[in-house]
């Protein structure tokens, strides 16, 4: 089976409002720095490399340290020195100011130790005082092309003492009126959010914000995982922003603000690195992501076994790294280019990006995310054979190759940016507009797949030279989904080409303006059917499994309906609406209760700072209790490196049964921001451990944690090899990281279950 091309066309609207750059290399290609004043010899580095933006931090303490005056002139001669070497600015508003918030004593998350910090502006005085702040700073440096950040992670510790959306959505919302009256034309993004976020996200897109934003920024770290992996949060965020956005804006851009891997030991090789960086911007091209900012410029310190000091394209006396190579050769090799299309291959983990200058001059990006080996570009005349490997190669393809020419030589987007929802039917609508690159006739057949009704099919025949544009019309039923994938296949027939005709495909994305998820949860009665509605649009339907049929209704404004389900051995739910029509289904899952009887605490962390917790059996609080009985992690924390085990209470190493693909818990959240974490241990005696999320929600929560990620996680003892051993051995289903805060509270946790275990 072919791997379909993955191009994703935005035609529907321009990608780059505002001063946004325009999606040629190397014109988004951009890069974090931490100086302002002088390192010319920086800057010259940083131009040769090919980068075309700076990101800076445009700190509010720096510049404001009298109440009303402000001082421009560290920033007056950073954006001079790069308006001389051809570069932009982008400038993040950030952080706090001594005039106007109270002095709090935090823990620095790196070196561990206590820190006199500014609250971040919570105040009414000190949100008014950011606000004309960054007015006047976009009144000053108007017309300079900056591009404006509201603030820099603020999801995470970077926002003071720590986060909270709704405190940094009243900053926003003041900043972002107070800069465009300053200025109209000015180019404005946020949040910087550290990964994400989606309950962030969610809270903070309803307040409104989006109508006064030309981009929405985020960082997508995601640990060693490779770049090409963040495209589904793409595909997930561009869903969220149409559900939000209004009308003019249902198209609104992503920027990558920030992103890089650290080459620390036991880190990111340096070539892996090197790999990944034009990769990263390969790839989010590909994805519709018109600014990518690499971090880091430069090595923050010669620790090697400390993260933050290796993120650099170069070292701290500016020796290149492989990676500022990489950058260099994918600017110059790619220079005024496009990415056109990813062309099918046979093995999903080979990328072969065509790429096209206006001139019509073709090249071709090549690597593959697995071994190395050789393949072939099977779209060309004369099919070229390639060897990949894990970094980018570059092949020119001279003289144009008219197969590829006509790969490229059609786009097909969505008809309207409008969300498809059921008010209209689902009804969906393709426009496909295709150019005749040659001089004889052409027949150009198209299907798209990926409707509930089926395919749909399309002809055009084009003249020499010539153009032409038809529609491809379907259906979405399902309501299941936020993001609609539709394959859309092109088939070209000229007389030059006989019966070898030229096939491509590209795949468009719609978005769901009323989604319904539905998912089958443990409880002690059964299963627990929720149907989560996050538009909050009325709703009536029924719910089937096997014999079992249950009346459901949402009313408008309700986030989610729970329905309980008894033990059955159907392998389908289906949920239909009142028309009888099938808007969602889900596989059961097979599920393996955990029986563990009992629990102890293992505090760890800074041996040095105070800390006191408890596990006990207690009784499951609250009105939809998934079990009666839970246990309760009582724990107090004073501000510093410090976390919790609930380790299981048995005098031998306790095994997971099988070979699970996950497992599951419910957690009675306290809505404290302590962040939740699981460890397990294979055969070897090596330990792992996967991420969790930021406990910001109260009442129950049910929370999966994917073995599979384990390749990704961290790990130490044993093989120390990152590869699982197995059989896989409980260290802590759950522990609670304080955030090096100080912080004091409850959390309960019951019902762990492994989640589709083989034998």
């Amino acid at each position: 089976m072919k791997n379909l091309l993955r191009g994703v066309c935005f035609l529907a609207a321009p990608l780059c409002a505002a001063e946004l750059p325009e999606p040629v290399l190397p014109a988004g290609v951009g890069v974090n720095i931490h100086f302002t004043r002088g390192r010319e010899q920086d800057l010259d580095l940083i131009a040769a490399g090919g980068f075309k933006f700076i990101r800076m931090d445009f700190t509010w303490a720096g510049i404001e340290r009298k109440k009303g005056e402000y001082d421009w002139s560290a920033y007056e001669e950073l954006t001079a020195n790069l308006e001389k070497r051809g570069l932009r600015a982008l400038y993040i508003l950030d952080y706090s100011n001594g005039l106007y918030e109270d002095t709090i004593t935090i823990t620095n998350k790196h070196t561990r130790k206590a820190e006199r910090a500014v609250s971040s502006p919570q105040r009414p005085e000190s949100i008014a005082a950011f606000a004309r702040w960054a007015g006047a700073a976009a009144a000053h440096f108007r017309g300079r092309h900056i591009i404006w950040e509201i603030w820099n992670e603020p999801n995470i510790s970077f926002w003071k003492p720590k986060p909270d959306v709704q405190q940094y959505t009243a900053l926003a919302l003041a900043t972002v009126k107070a800069v465009r009256a300053a200025d109209p034309q000015a180019t404005i993004i946020a949040p910087g959010s550290s990964g994400f976020p989606w309950a962030f996200f969610e809270e903070l897109f309803a307040s409104g914000i989006l109508k006064d934003l030309d981009a929405v920024s985020v960082h997508p770290y995601r640990g060693d995982k490779p770049p090409e992996t963040a495209a589904a949060d793409y595909a997930r965020l561009r869903a969220l922003l149409a559900r939000h956005a209004p009308a003019d804006k249902q198209n609104l851009p992503i920027i990558s603000g920030e992103w890089g891997y650290s080459t620390q030991h036991k880190g990111t090789p340096l070539a892996t690195q090197a790999a990944y960086l034009p990769r990263q911007q390969l790839a989010n091209l590909l994805a519709g992501v018109p600014l990518s900012v690499w971090y880091d410029w430069k090595n923050d310190g010669s620790d090697t076994n400390y993260n933050e000091h290796n993120f650099g394209t170069v070292t701290t006396k500016l020796e290149p790294k492989p990676s500022y190579l990489a950058a260099q050769q994918l600017t110059r090799e790619l220079a005024g280019y496009r990415v056109a299309r990813r062309l099918e291959t046979a093995d999903p983990n080979d990328w072969l990006l065509l790429c096209l200058k206006a001139d019509g001059s073709q090249k071709i990006a090549a690597w593959t995310l697995g071994a190395p080996h050789a393949t072939t570009v099977a779209q060309m005349a004369k099919p070229l054979t390639v060897n990949l490997d894990m970094a980018p190669q570059y092949f020119t393809i001279a003289p144009p190759d008219p197969r590829l020419a006509l790969a490229a030589a059609w786009e097909a987007a969505p008809q309207s940016a409008a969300p498809i929802s059921a008010a209209t039917g689902g009804r969906a609508v393709i426009r496909v507009r295709a150019t005749n690159p040659l001089a004889e006739p052409l027949t150009a057949r198209f299907s798209a797949e990926g409707f509930d009704g089926g395919p749909t099919e399309l002809k055009l025949d084009l003249t020499p030279r010539g153009a032409g544009s038809g529609e491809l019309a379907g259906v979405f039923a399902r309501r299941d989904r936020e993001a609609l994938p539709v394959t859309v296949r092109a088939e070209f027939q000229s007389p030059s080409l006989g019966a070898a005709a030229v096939s491509a495909s590209q795949h468009v994305e719609f978005i769901r303006a009323d989604p319904l998820r539905l998912a089958l949860l443990p409880v002690a009665q059964g299963l627990r059917a929720v149907i989560e509605n996050p538009a909050r649009l009325a709703f009536g339907g029924s719910l089937q499994a096997g014999e079992t049929k249950l009346a459901v209704q949402l009313a408008a404004g309700a986030a989610q309906a729970n329905l309980a389900l008894p033990k059955s051995p159907v392998a389908q739910v289906r949920l239909t609406d009142e028309r009888g029509s099938l808007v969602a289904e889900t596989a059961v899952p097979r599920m393996t209760g955990v029986e563990i009887f009992a629990y102890r605490t293992a505090l760890d962390g800074d041996n040095k700072i105070p800390a006191k917790a408890t596990v006990t059996s207690a009784a499951a609080p609250g009105p939809e209790a998934p079990f009666a009985q839970a246990f309760k992690l009582d724990y107090d924390f004073a501000a510093g490196w410090k976390f919790v085990r609930c380790v299981p209470d048995v005098k031998q190493r306790l095994a997971l049964a099988g070979r699970p693909a996950a497992f599951g818990v419910w957690v009675w959240g306290d809505k404290s921001g302590n962040h939740l974490n699981a460890r397990l241990a294979d055969a070897t005696g090596q330990t792992f451990q996967i991420g969790g999320p930021a406990v910001d929600w109260t009442g129950w929560r049910w929370l999966v944690f994917q073995i599979g990620d384990l390749k990704h996680a961290s790990h130490w003892g044993g093989k120390n090899d990152g590869q699982i051993h197995w059989p896989l051995h409980w260290d802590c289903p759950l522990l609670l990281d304080s955030n090096r805060h100080s912080t004091t509270g409850a959390i309960y946790f019951a019902g762990l279950t492994l989640l589709d275990a083989e034998n």
